[in-house]
C-alpha cells in the first residue's frame, strides 16, 4: 500500500509569496536555515501518512473559501522546534472557524485533531537558536482564499510540498 504524507493547509498566491521572501530577505543573517520559498504556507491540519485510496475523499474537502486577511505582524522564536515564524498579533477567528469545520469532516473520516490550538503562523526559517535583539519585520498582508490538501516529498534537495488540490 502506498502512503502519502499529507497536510491541509491555506496556500499563498505567488503576490504573497513574493511579499514573505521580501520580508525575509531583510532579516539574515541569522542562524538557522530559510524555509524554501515554493514551502511557504500556513498548515491548517496535519494528517502525516495517508493511504492513497483516500485522496479522492480528502482531496474533496480542499477548495475556496470566502476571501478574508490575516495581516503576519510579528515574529517570534518557537524554541522547542527552533523555528522562526511570521504570527499575527490580532486573532484570525475567520480561519479558526475554517480549521474547525475541516477537522470536523476530518473526524468523520477518522483522523484525529491535534489538542494544540490553531495559531496561523507561517515558519521562514529553521534550526534557529538565537536572533539578534530588534530583529525587524515587515507586516505581510496574506488574503486567504482557498484550503489546498498538500503533499510533503522528500529528495535529495530536501523537502518539497505540492499542492494537490
Amino acid at each position: 500500500m502506498s502512503e502519502h504524507r499529507l497536510f491541509f493547509a491555506f496556500w499563498p498566491d505567488e503576490a504573497t509569496r513574493a511579499a514573505l521572501e521580501a520580508a525575509r530577505a531583510g532579516l539574515f543573517p541569522l542562524s538557522g536555515r530559510p524555509v524554501e520559498p515554493a514551502n511557504l504556507h500556513v498548515t491548517v491540519a496535519f494528517l502525516g501518512g495517508v493511504e492513497a485510496s483516500r485522496l479522492e475523499r480528502l482531496a474533496a474537502l480542499a477548495g475556496p473559501v470566502a476571501p478574508f486577511t490575516i495581516a503576519f505582524d510579528r515574529l517570534e522564536l518557537w524554541r522547542k522546534p527552533k523555528v522562526l515564524t511570521a504570527t499575527s498579533s490580532q486573532p484570525a477567528p475567520r480561519a479558526a472557524a475554517i480549521v474547525d469545520g475541516l477537522w470536523q469532516r476530518l473526524d468523520r473520516l477518522g483522523f484525529a485533531r491535534d489538542p494544540r490550538p490553531f495559531v496561523p503562523h507561517v515558519t521562514l526559517a529553521r534550526d534557529v537558536r538565537s536572533v539578534r535583539p530588534g530583529l525587524r519585520w515587515t507586516t505581510v498582508a496574506w488574503t486567504v482564499d482557498r484550503v489546498c490538501l498538500v503533499e510533503s516529498t522528500v529528495a535529495e534537495a530536501g523537502v518539497r510540498y505540492l499542492p494537490l488540490a
